[in-house]
């Protein structure tokens, strides 16, 4: 039985350390939301992708398409964000005022790393369309998503850390025992499954219709990606922290009940009234 239950804590250890790794993928990697981009000047629809941080697009006016960096960049005081394809801060917050106030943006730099084989610059049609502060992406929830996601990261290495402390030693204080993984792994859940809720709620009701970048946000920019757009597979990679940590906490309940099953131990009853005692 002590060997299963040392099984079990290891087994917590492996679902943990996986956990991690995923939730760590799903914060670096650049597909939260996969998309197309609609303009009739183009031979084919621009493709997009970005992660919460940053991705790219490919434009596609002429025969050689263009690639160019996405980096988010977010006015707190606006209480807005976008996906913008300028090199540097300074002139991604310039852009991202210029497109509130509803001028032009400077145009996008190339992709450095595939300027050689893009030829195609940026094609303006005369067409306008006025932008809204409701077409760019809530500060708060994208916020709220990485602050949820990068609490599940943190939490997601405690659990694996503690779990292999409880296969090699046996902590006394209860948040550092087997007691303690409970709560990490089931902050995680919580945290994880916040991330998705937030972020699947700002797609549906926002990027769905927008995906806010820079195209799609210039008033003399006529690109659409409204029904293009879809949640990535960095989205829904956060499946997997919710069953491995739900299954860790199946485990420590198994364990748990594993140990009430086993037997009291044998007891020794002495009779004081014999003398013999005495001899001892």
């Amino acid at each position: 039985m002590a060997k299963t239950k040392w099984n079990i804590l290891f087994a917590t250890f492996v679902l943990s350390c996986l956990s991690l790794a995923a939730l760590i993928v799903s914060l670096c990697t650049p597909y939260w939301v996969v998309s197309e981009a609609y303009q009739s000047q183009a031979s084919r629809n621009s493709d997009i992708h970005y992660g919460l941080f940053g991705g790219s697009v490919t434009r596609k006016i002429l025969l050689s398409p263009a690639y160019y960096d996405l980096t988010v960049i977010c006015l707190y005081e606006e209480n807005v964000c976008v996906y913008s394809c300028q090199k540097k801060e300074q002139l991604r917050e310039s852009e991202l005022l210029d497109m509130l106030n509803g001028r032009k943006p400077p145009e996008c730099p190339l992709s450095s790393s595939r300027a050689e084989s893009s030829t195609s610059s940026r094609n303006i049609a005369s067409d306008s369309k006025v932008t809204s502060k409701s077409d760019f992406i809530n500060a708060g929830m994208w916020l709220t998503t990485v602050i949820f996601l990068g609490t599940a990261t943190a939490f997601a290495g405690a659990a694996s850390s503690f779990s292999i402390i409880n296969v090699l030693f046996n902590p006394i204080e209860p948040v550092f025992s087997v007691f303690g993984l409970y709560i990490w792994n089931g902050i995680v859940i919580g945290a994880s499954l916040m991330s998705m809720i937030i972020w699947g709620i700002l797609f549906g009701s926002q990027l769905s219709e927008n995906i806010s970048i820079t195209d799609t946000l210039t008033p003399e920019a006529p690109y659409s990606s409204t029904g293009l757009a879809s949640l990535g597979a960095s989205y829904w990679i956060l499946f997997l922290p919710l069953l491995f940590h739900g299954a860790n906490i199946g485990l420590l309940l198994w364990r748990q009940y594993a140990i009430n099953k086993e037997p009291p131990p044998t007891t020794i009853d002495v009779d004081k009234s014999d003398l013999t005692i005495i001899m001892y």
